[in-house]
Parts: structure tokens; C-alpha cells; sequence
């Protein structure tokens, strides 16, 4: 039976990979920030063993304390899926400093800190495997986005070099890639008239958002030993919204 940990555990992508992971019978370590969404949670997924750890991803020792927790009540790490995220939408030239690096510390250092503390666990195992969060803004720009498509395209990038660097160890990195997903955050953006519904619908040849469990399965996949000979790819779920060059949205 697999142990995976999961960030951004509480809400969106996150808890839509800890429901399906959960289904399919891995044990979880679940990670959030918001420590009573988080328990619900964990107290919700019944007939798998799970344990919640609340903390920031940004936070460096935090991250490390708790892949050693993780290990002292699993003994082991076999996948860890980086789902922890935001975005911020606004015009580039009025985007304060502390906004844009606020995206970046989320999306790309809080990825990276876990990536590096799993990964040193992966190694001594000499197997393990790896999914970040991308986005089909990793692959083409947007308005009002530019730390978020940035931050983006950093994360694919960084699959790269890890699965480059930690193959020989037996370990792989990939991502997910989805389009707009029905979560939250997404429909708060739908809401306050920051996204642009009917252009990404009209984008993406299958006409619609990506469901978060859609992503989750794709997830899944890239966990499983089904995936065993895939590394240092960015799996898009997107309806083909990146292949269609046609059709001009954000």
C-alpha cells in the first residue's frame, strides 16, 4: 500500500487527489495551512490511514518537520503531490512587490521545499515518485498573470531538471498541467468577473472546465507503476485548450 503526502490537502486540486488517492487505498499525509479544514478532512477519508500535518509551505523547517513526521508514523514516502497554490489577478503594472512574490514563494519554493525533503527520503528508498501542479499557463501567457505564468512555467521547468538529476536514484518528477478546474478559487475569479469562462470554454475543443477529480486521476496515474517508465513530463488536462492556437482567451 502506497503513502502519499498531499499539500494544499484542505480545498480545490488538493483534496479532490487526497479523496481519489484515498478511494484507490493509498495512505495519506495531508498537509494545509488551514489546520481545521485539514481535519475535517482527514476525518472524512474513512477506510484508509490518514494523518494531517497543518503548516506553511513557504516555511522551510516547518516542511522538514513534517516529511520527519510523516516518516516517523509511515516509515515511508512513496508519492508526493505538490497541490498547494494561488494566483492573483491584476494588471502588471499595478502589482505590488510583496503580491508577485507572494505567488512565486507558494507556487515555486513551497514545491520546491517539499520536492527536496521527500526526495531525500525517495533516495535512501531508491524509488519514489513525484507530482507537482503545473498549468497550461506554464505553457502560454496571459493577462493580468504574470507572476502566476511565471511561477507556472518555473515549476515545469523544475520537473525537468529533477527528474534529470534524481532518475539514477530511482525517482521520478512529473506535473499535471490542467485548465480552468471547477474549484473555489477558480469560481471566486469566475465571480468577481477576473476570468474569462466563455473564452476558455470556446478554447478548449471539449467546451469546458476540467473537473478537479479529473486532475486527480491524472495524478494518480502519474503515482502508479502504470506510469513507470514516465519522467520529467507535464501532462496536460486541458481539453486541448494549449494545442488549439486558434481561439485567443485568458
Amino acid at each position: 500500500m502506497k503513502v502519499t503526502l498531499v499539500t494544499g490537502a484542505a480545498n480545490g486540486i488538493g483534496l479532490a487527489v487526497a479523496r481519489h488517492l484515498s478511494k484507490a487505498g493509498h495512505q495519506l499525509a495531508l498537509v494545509d495551512r488551514d489546520a481545521e479544514k485539514l481535519l475535517k478532512v482527514a476525518a472524512d477519508l474513512t477506510g484508509t490511514r490518514v494523518r494531517w500535518y497543518p503548516g506553511d509551505v513557504t516555511d522551510a523547517e516547518r516542511v522538514s518537520e513534517i516529511v520527519d513526521a510523516a516518516m516517523a508514523d509511515f516509515g515511508r514516502i512513496d508519492g508526493l503531490v505538490t497541490a498547494s497554490g494561488i494566483v492573483k489577478v491584476r494588471p502588471s503594472f499595478d502589482v505590488p512587490p510583496q503580491e508577485f512574490r507572494s505567488q512565486i514563494e507558494v507556487n515555486v519554493t513551497g514545491t520546491w521545499f517539499y520536492a527536496q525533503a521527500v526526495g531525500r527520503q525517495m533516495a535512501q528508498q531508491r524509488a519514489g515518485s513525484i507530482v507537482m501542479i503545473g498549468s497550461v499557463y506554464g505553457f502560454a501567457g496571459a493577462p493580468d498573470r504574470a507572476a502566476y505564468c511565471a511561477s507556472k512555467g518555473a515549476v515545469h521547468n523544475l520537473v525537468q531538471a529533477l527528474a534529470v538529476e534524481w532518475g539514477p536514484l530511482g525517482i521520478r518528477v512529473n506535473a499535471v498541467a490542467p485548465t480552468g478546474v471547477r474549484t473555489p478559487m477558480v469560481q471566486e475569479l469566475i465571480d468577481s468577473g477576473q476570468y474569462n469562462l466563455a473564452g476558455v470554454k470556446a478554447r478548449a475543443p471539449l467546451g469546458r472546465l476540467a473537473e478537479a477529480v479529473e486532475v486527480a486521476e491524472a495524478c494518480a496515474f502519474l503515482l502508479s507503476d502504470n506510469s513507470r517508465m514516465t519522467t520529467g513530463d507535464v501532462l496536460r488536462v486541458d481539453g486541448g485548450w494549449v494545442a488549439n492556437g486558434y481561439t485567443v482567451s485568458n
